[in-house]
């Protein structure tokens, strides 16, 4: 297989094992979440249409009859609803970390920041100059944590007043 993708000059075929197993679960993730999908869209459309009511001859089709139960219609109603949009919700979220190669939620974070031009921004907020009060506060911070403290002036560490 790596011989075709080299002789077909593909990158994949130089990629390491490692990156070839993540982007096959990648796609198994994505595929089984759109044959949910399928699945469910399928369950969704026959519940609805053992469900309609279909008058006969000389029914009215005004009013459905008397054994209806608008409770199990409700209940079946919020669950296909809830399967549909589970299910394609997933297969929404697991193409497009397909599309972006992401593995998992950080990742998703990190490339979104470098999309969007966070990280640009974030170095050079990093390069700005310090105010005082905030080097101050942050000095203040760096002594507690490595367990140096500021007394009073005289240098009293009871904080009694001499």
């Amino acid at each position: 297989m790596s011989d075709i993708l080299q002789s077909l000059n593909f990158k994949v075929a130089n990629a390491s094992e490692e990156y070839k197993t993540r982007r096959k679960i990648q796609m198994v993730r994505f595929l089984a979440s759109a044959a949910v999908t399928i699945f469910a869209s399928r369950f969704a459309y026959k519940a609805t249409i053992t469900r309609q009511y279909v008058p006969t001859l000389f029914q009215g089709n005004h009013s459905p009859p008397l054994s209806y139960n608008f409770t199990t219609d409700a209940a079946v109603a919020v669950g296909t609803g809830t399967l549909l949009c589970g299910s394609v919700t997933s297969m929404l979220v697991f193409g497009s970390f397909w599309c972006m190669d992401v593995s998992n939620i950080k990742e998703f974070g990190w490339k979104m920041k470098s999309i969007m031009g966070g990280d640009i921004k974030e170095k050079e907020l990093s390069e700005m100059p310090m105010d005082e009060e905030s080097a101050l506060i942050q000095d203040s911070i760096n002594d507690m944590l490595e367990g140096r403290y500021d007394f009073d002036d005289e240098g009293d560490s009871s904080g009694s007043q001499k």
